[in-house]
């Protein structure tokens, strides 16, 4: 059970996750703004109603409730949403490393950011700190963090935009790099077949085991998420983040509500939901249990 138009250069969008442990924390979770710049149209349509919902619990701020920049510092062809697979020493991870840029003078935030990994998932802002051939943005402290202390802020990290319309980024110290592609904002960006509530059994290859767990339309890097997990052994619940609708619906590890005993309600891992068919989802998954590198197979049924 239990992630050339200009040629100009940004440095520093915020916290790259890197793993430590596996405690929850009570961090919020940012919204992302709805910013068109370069939003593509939803393929999938979306439903259900707007969530505002955070890791901590506490609301974060609504996109139409929130002031943004008219005018600032950020070239126009870098702002909106920004999202590709993380690479170390050329090799990909199967992070997932999502970038928001808006615009705003030297020295506001202009960047909201997340990375999230098979178990663990991070959420911070950066700021703007000069613009003259290179654009340098800076990150501050690790706004959420799923375990608790398992994400760190990285100093600078750079973005340039390519003539093809990617943006790539990468650490200073070139150890990590992506290729980001424009990417889906708003407050609904989740395809309509996925909202609804879903059923385990067996969950996870554990028998008589259930996971039950309510997906509601909401933006990406807000709760959207909610689970509630049993067995003869644990009653667990907990709140998962929106990571990313590229490719399958992408939550982050459970952030623990409630439940007892807590020893067992531990974070487990982020799900990639995917479409089986009429009224089923399934998440793919390695056998904690199985040395091999067979790759099982969780089906969700619609209970609603």
């Amino acid at each position: 059970m239990s992630a050339a138009v200009a040629t100009a250069l940004i440095a520093g969008v915020a916290a790259l996750v890197i793993v430590k442990g596996n405690d929850d924390k009570g961090d919020r979770a940012k919204t992302d703004y709805d910013k068109m710049t370069h939003t593509p149209p939803d393929p999938g349509g979306s439903g259900g109603g707007n969530s505002k919902g955070s890791a901590g619990g506490s609301s974060g701020p609504d996109p139409s409730a929130t002031k943004l920049e008219t005018s600032g510092d950020v070239p126009t062809e870098y702002l909106g949403a920004w999202e590709g697979e993380i690479k170390e020493s050329g090799e990909s991870t199967g992070k997932i490393r999502r970038v928001v840029l808006s615009q705003g003078p030297v020295g506001s935030v202009v960047a909201e950011t997340l990375t999230s990994d098979s178990d663990s998932f991070c959420q911070d802002s950066a700021k703007l700190k000069s613009v003259d051939s290179l654009l340098l943005i800076e990150d501050e402290d690790v706004a959420t963090s799923i375990p608790e202390d398992s994400c760190s802020a990285v100093g600078e990290q750079t973005l340039r935009i390519g003539n093809d319309g990617t943006l790539a980024w990468s650490t200073t110290d070139g150890s990590s790099e992506a290729t980001l592609r424009p990417s889906k904002s708003g407050g609904k960006p989740i395809p309509a077949g996925y909202v609804g509530t879903w059923l385990a059994k067996d969950a996870f290859g554990k028998p008589d085991a259930t996971l039950k767990i309510t997906i509601k339309q909401g933006a990406i890097g807000s709760v959207v998420a909610q689970e509630v997990a049993d067995s003869k052994k644990y009653h667990c619940e907990g709140d998962r983040i929106l990571a990313s609708v590229e490719k399958g619906l992408v939550v982050s590890p459970s952030k623990f509500t409630g439940g007892t005993p807590k020893d067992l309600c531990g974070p487990g891992t982020s799900l990639t939901f995917t479409s089986s068919g009429h009224d089923k989802l399934r998440v793919e998954y390695d056998d904690p249990d199985d040395f091999s590198d067979e790759t099982m197979t969780q089906t969700f049924t619609r209970l609603d």
